[in-house]
This record gives structure tokens, C-alpha cells and sequence, in this order.
């Protein structure tokens, strides 16, 4: 994630360059080309930062994990909602059960 996040920065970076000296070429006012360079820059920014906090968010995944248990009974494990559920290490002398339900 740290690779996505660094590749964007820069694209924004040089997006805003390239945009500040189209602008001041264009228009030889370099007020303005500045001015354009850092309104881009900002908007790029916030794009950016949405489009990551979507990204981060579908890749979030629910765990659930029991290890190392003793129990003289039964083991019941549940989750609501997609997930991975993981039991190691267990000694139980009744029954394991492990659900999912969506």
C-alpha cells in the first residue's frame, strides 16, 4: 500500500509541474501559473486521499483467530460477515464449531 501511496504523491507532483509551466508559457504571467499549479495540486490532493481511504477500506479484512485454548467442553466459534476464522493450538475435549453467517 505504502508503493500506491508514494506513486500517487508523485504523479501529483508532477502533474502540478507540468501544469505550472504549461500555464506560465502560456500566459507568461507567472502569478497565475503558480496560482493554477497550486489549485491543482490541492484538488489532485484531495482526489487522491478519497480515492486511498476507499481503497484502504475494501481492502480491510475481519479475523478471527482462537489459539492456544484449553477447554474441558465445547468450542464454539461465530462471525457475522465476511472474515477468515482460524483456530491453532487447541485442546478440547467436546466439540468444535466454527460459523459464518453473511
Amino acid at each position: 500500500m505504502t508503493s500506491t501511496r508514494v506513486a500517487a504523491a508523485a504523479g501529483s507532483v508532477v502533474v502540478a509541474a507540468a501544469v505550472n509551466v504549461a500555464t506560465g508559457m502560456l500566459t507568461q504571467n507567472w502569478t497565475a501559473a503558480w496560482g493554477a499549479c497550486t489549485g491543482v495540486l490541492v484538488l489532485l490532493a484531495v482526489a487522491l486521499a478519497v480515492w486511498q481511504t476507499r481503497l484502504d477500506g475494501a481492502s480491510v479484512q475481519r479475523s478471527q483467530r482462537v489459539l492456544d485454548v484449553e477447554s474441558g467442553g465445547s468450542l464454539t466459534m461465530r462471525m457475522s460477515g465476511p472474515g477468515k476464522q482460524v483456530l491453532r493450538g487447541a485442546k478440547v475435549d467436546g466439540d468444535v464449531t466454527q460459523s459464518q453467517e453473511d
